[in-house]
């Protein structure tokens, strides 16, 4: 009876927490979040914020992450390998002692922002007097502990000189996300650094492997630099001098997307700075017009709400590699001279489109031209303020730019 009650799972779950006994295999902290916040979240983690190094355990993704995990809870926690895509972001933990004993957090992230916390209080008590077996097991197990914590007091030392002897090198690596739409011309990838580097050194950026940029720039550079990245790439002047090594890529491709990697080394090839950027490229949005071939119109509807400025110009344009000018508002004389003579007395817009927000257009006495093959969509760009782009196909693409 009594190796029975040892071998019971002696957990029981409140509102207010998780208690367990000393001595039991492990207890589960429970979390639970609707599978769509998890499936759009990048990162879940397990907190206790009374630990200088807070982090039980951190799953991305992609999978467990616990090169910060603290190491009181070295090879003692365990979440499901589909927890980010069921909910389920509850934490297995093993041997339960009373140094375990406190209030952990469950910490939804998307980007580094927090989406969404949950508290969890987990009490680990003694087991009940009298038990000399289990009483001779807590000894042991008391020993295990003591062990434990001279060991993690000892890593933990390491660590923390390991750390501070990086970041007085400047190896600390940084990780940023970046977002973008494909029609937007171009994009910065974020790399600044307060650390006084010697004026020997080299910078380059690579994407899967490839080299798409050094600094400084030589005659060998356009041999070393990937041929789809050539005539692409940028960085600010006196990037030593500055600090900022961020890198401008123009011309943006879908094929963009992925992880960057900006390394900076000396001539001894040693590792100074490091930078990572993950950069997302997300397709543009067409919208699709269908007409009969007996219909002479047809509107390309485009309503915003914004509230734009009197002086701001509205264009009409293809999106496909002849980037024909469509229609211009307003319209005065010279930028009737720049619409394209195929579409001229075929287009109009309605009265104050401005004011109305209403930035739709008419095209008439629809032709076989108008419903060409399918488009390159417009990349081009204003670097002004204002800026909206909307794509719409009829059998073929037209695009509307406004900017101010």
């Amino acid at each position: 009876m009594l190796l029975t009650l040892l071998l019971l799972v002696l957990v029981s779950s409140h509102a207010s927490g998780v208690e367990v006994f000393v001595g039991e295999e492990s207890v589960l902290l429970p979390c639970q979040v609707p599978a769509n916040v998890s499936r759009s979240s990048t990162a879940v983690v397990w907190d206790r914020d009374e630990f200088k190094i807070p982090t039980v355990h951190m799953r991305l993704q992609t999978g467990d992450d616990l090169k910060n995990q603290n190491q009181r809870y070295f090879r003692r926690t365990i979440m499901s390998d589909k927890a980010l895509q069921t909910g389920d972001l509850s934490l297995t933990l093993r041997n339960p002692t009373v140094s375990d004993s406190g209030n952990y957090t469950c910490i939804v992230r998307k980007y580094g922002q927090d989406e969404k916390r949950t508290e969890v209080e987990l009490t680990v008590k003694e087991p009940p007097p009298g038990d000399l077996k289990l009483s001779r097991h807590l000894k042991a197990l008391l020993g295990v502990v003591i062990g434990l914590i001279l060991l993690s007091a000892a890593v933990f030392g390491f660590y923390k000189y390991h750390r501070y002897k990086r970041k007085k090198r400047g190896e600390a690596l940084q990780v940023d996300m970046v977002e973008v739409t494909e029609w937007e011309n171009s994009v910065w990838l974020p790399f600044k650094t307060t650390v006084c580097l010697p004026d020997d050194v080299t910078v380059e950026w690579k994407h899967k492997d490839r080299t798409i940029f050094m600094y400084p720039s030589s005659q060998n550079q356009p041999l070393l630099q990937d041929q789809d990245y050539r005539g692409r790439t940028e960085m600010n002047e006196e990037p030593l001098r500055t600090g900022d090594f961020s890198l401008k890529l123009n011309n943006l491709q879908l094929t963009d997307h992925g992880v960057y990697i900006c390394t900076v080394y000396n001539k001894s090839k040693k590792l100074l700075r490091q930078k990572v950027v993950t950069l997302s490229v997300r397709d543009r949005q067409v919208e699709m017009v269908e007409v009969a071939d007996w219909e002479k119109n047809v509107k390309l509807s485009f309503t915003i709400t914004d509230d734009l400025p009197q002086d701001a110009t509205v264009e009409w344009r293809r999106s496909d590699s002849k980037q024909m000018m469509v229609y211009m508002y307003p319209s005065d004389q010279n930028q009737r001279d720049d619409q394209d003579q195929f579409y001229r007395g075929r287009t109009e817009m309605n009265m104050e489109p401005l004011r109305t927000k209403d930035l739709s257009l008419t095209l008439k006495d629809l032709q076989l031209a108008d419903r060409e093959s399918t488009p390159v969509p417009s990349t081009t760009r204003t670097e002004k303020s204002c800026f909206r782009n909307q794509f719409h196909s009829v059998s073929g693409s037209l695009s509307c730019r406004w900017w101010c």
